[in-house]
């Protein structure tokens, strides 16, 4: 079942008064609407807040939320003053005023997309702002890296958890503290294939049968019970779209590659930040760093080309093309590889 599918079949089916619903724009900038009775609301609900107890945290408890702008309707304020949260969008202008008030605000836990979080973090360090009553910072809709996590996890002060979930089924894996991605939602039946595949067993308003979330993951059994199933994501690879980068059109290697080698990077010379590469040609690779390294551009793209080259077992170069014209987190969704080859 693809979203397309989705669309098609909330198109055609009317919504009744006393239904609720969720709306995404979605990967491709295509609206979908997911319609939902009292009783499966009140599922999601229990599942994040399982989740959170788990964590020592409640529903209710002031959040920060690290978003896009925060909605200046009327009813968005309501909601946001009735859930305890504020939210808060580190970057472009004013961003480092936006974190004095974050920090500030002493929310009792942050939750938000990876790279605003990772960019208000960079912010506090750099400032020396000293965040205070922190328990835990989950980061939820964007990749993320083990050396980024060790960092938001020192500026805060608290434990960093990453999220897995959608607007379509909300909560559908979350972190333990030995940093297994549990699925979570005893309602939902998780298939691996090309693409993660999701059928939600009990939803009544809408038929979600095996339906296509776009994401390629890796599923393994994890030797824990510290939260929800022992069935875990053991690897999160992002978009089937943006899966392989190619140095010629019959050699490809998987994006993943390039999380791992700048994780190593930035575990060894111990540094963080953004980043974004971006593919245009065969062989060739545009990386885009949302600040200098600590060592230079030099040594960042010696180090990197040639752990690439050791890595992919290449008999060649790579064309690799350094710069810090920024990824500033936009409004989007993050991502750390972009193909675009045309073919």
């Amino acid at each position: 079942m693809s979203k397309a599918d989705l669309r098609a079949m909330s198109a055609a089916s009317s919504t009744v008064a006393s239904s609720f619903s969720r709306h995404t724009a979605g990967t491709t900038g295509e609206p979908t609407h997911i319609s939902l009775s009292r009783t499966e609301l009140a599922q999601m609900l229990a599942v994040r807040a399982y989740c959170y107890n788990k964590h020592g945290l409640k529903l209710g408890q002031r959040e920060a939320r690290v978003w896009g702008r925060a909605a200046n309707s009327l009813t968005a304020k309501i909601r946001d003053f009735l859930l305890n949260r504020k939210v808060f969008y580190p970057a472009e202008d004013g961003a480092a005023e936006t974190v004095e008030k974050l920090v500030k605000w002493s929310p009792e836990y942050l939750y938000g997309y990876t790279s605003l979080i990772l960019e208000a973090a960079q912010i506090a360090q750099k400032k020396g702002l000293k965040p205070r009553g922190v328990k835990a910072v989950i980061c939820t809709a964007e990749s993320i890296l083990p050396a980024q996590k060790k960092f938001i996890a020192e500026v805060f002060g608290a434990p960093v958890f990453e999220e897995y979930g959608s607007t379509e089924f909300d909560v559908i894996a979350f972190e333990c503290s030995r940093g297994h991605l549990h699925l979570v939602n005893p309602w939902l039946w998780v298939e691996e294939e090309d693409t993660v595949l999701i059928t939600d067993v009990s939803r009544k308003s809408q038929s979600v049968v095996r339906y296509q979330l776009g994401d390629a993951v890796s599923l393994a059994k994890a030797d824990c019970s510290e939260l929800g199933s022992m069935c875990s994501i053991e690897e999160l690879r992002g978009r089937t779209a943006q899966q392989f980068a190619y140095i010629n059109p019959k050699q490809k290697f998987h994006a993943v590659v390039f999380g791992r080698v700048l994780d190593s990077y930035m575990r060894n010379f111990n540094d963080c930040f953004r980043f974004t590469i971006r593919q245009k040609e065969y062989n060739s690779f545009y990386f885009y760093l949302s600040e200098q390294p600590l060592l230079g551009m030099r040594h960042f793209r010696s180090w990197i080309s040639s752990e690439l080259i050791t890595k992919l077992e290449l008999q060649q170069d790579l064309n690799i093309v350094v710069s810090c014209d920024n990824t500033k987190a936009g409004r989007e969704k993050f991502t750390y590889f972009v193909q675009e080859i045309k073919s």
